[in-house]
């Protein structure tokens, strides 16, 4: 079924075909060394309907099991290793680090303030603004702040030293929004990762260009959009021709 503006429908989407497709093109020996990205570091974006979100979350360590135990795909291949950084995990990492968690949890109904006079459904972005508890983890996890960079560095270079990072899946996306912005974490990443070693945000929204060429990223289809251009979309890749047989 399609939607009146001929986009597919969420529930329509064919999640275990895509995750085949994603394997395929995981598998090719290019994608794995960084190449075809034109000089630009090996960001990708793998974009799905937030409402497929269990699905997705279920899959992904599945696709790690057969990246990790596939066949090489020549002589001098061999099987690649995968990090998985699931970004709430990491957050209350960094929390638990720094001292603050049990006092965040302690202290957040008394910092959101008192909003009983707003009568909007949605919390908008003015009133985050407002929002001491907001304005505290956005502090910490933002990219003014280097713990989330120190910590995802940290987590690379550990896998790197025990060569188990070829490939680094980012995960957990939605579950950190507002306080870790899509855009301010790529950027983020791309200062601490290896620029060769391809990195796939599994991203619940849509990522997409627009007819004037910028890419934008619309967290769960709903938030206002992020310009970003400097990823690629795996949705939009083709399988490579000799893996799609």
């Amino acid at each position: 079924m399609a939607h009146p503006n001929g986009e597919t429908s969420p529930r329509s989407r064919d999640i275990e075909k895509e995750f085949d497709d994603l394997f395929l093109k995981m598998r090719a020996k290019r994608f794995r060394n960084g190449e075809d990205t034109g000089g630009e570091p090996a960001n990708y974006i793998y974009a799905y309907p937030p409402e497929r979100e269990l699905e997705v979350e279920w899959r992904i360590p599945r696709l790690v099991t057969r990246l990790q135990g596939m066949d090489p795909v020549d002589e001098n291949d061999s099987a690649p290793t995968v990090l998985v950084i699931n970004l709430y995990e990491l957050a209350i990492r960094i929390m638990k680090d720094d001292d603050v968690f049990e006092s965040a949890i302690e202290q957040e109904p008394e910092m959101h303030g008192d909003d009983g006079d707003d009568d909007s459904d949605n919390t908008s972005w003015p009133q985050l603004q407002e929002d001491d508890f907001y304005q505290a983890l956005a502090s910490m996890l933002g990219p003014d702040n280097d713990d989330l960079k120190d910590a995802i560095r940290t987590e690379c270079q550990k896998a790197v030293s025990e060569r188990s990072a070829n490939l680094v899946f980012l995960t957990g996306v939605g579950q950190v929004y507002p306080y870790i912005r899509t855009h301010a974490l790529l950027n983020c990443v791309q200062d601490v990762i290896p620029s060769h070693m391809p990195v796939v945000l599994f991203f619940p929204g849509t990522y997409e260009k627009t007819a004037t060429t910028v890419s934008v990223m619309r967290l769960f289809n709903r938030l206002e959009a992020d310009n970003y251009y400097r990823a690629f979309s795996l949705n939009d890749m083709d399988v490579p021709a000799d893996e799609a047989a």
